[in-house]
């Protein structure tokens, strides 16, 4: 199951919205340089086999990799010490 709520990055106080996780069609995975959350369609597929650092994608901002271990970061300084809010909404 997905969520979304607010969060904090403990590097510079930056607040923002973060979506995490995944549903019955698609998964959030996050870009390994910038943090961007991707939408990526699953159609109840396991994504990236057995493989948990498998790249899935692309990037559209700034063309990375969409990785399924790669942690969100903070928007504003990509560092990736964020302080997640309780989910305010949930999704699947």
């Amino acid at each position: 199951m997905g969520q979304a709520g607010k969060a904090t990055c403990r590097a510079c106080g930056h607040g923002f919205w973060l979506s995490a996780g995944g549903g019955f069609a698609a998964q959030i995975v996050f870009c390994e340089d910038c943090g961007r959350g991707e939408s990526v369609f699953h159609n109840q597929q396991r994504l990236g086999g057995d493989d948990p650092s498998a790249i899935v994608g692309t990037c559209p901002r700034c063309q990375g990799s969409l990785r399924l271990d790669a942690p969100p970061r903070c928007p504003r300084c990509r560092s990736d010490d964020l302080a997640q809010g309780p989910g305010e909404m949930l999704w699947d």
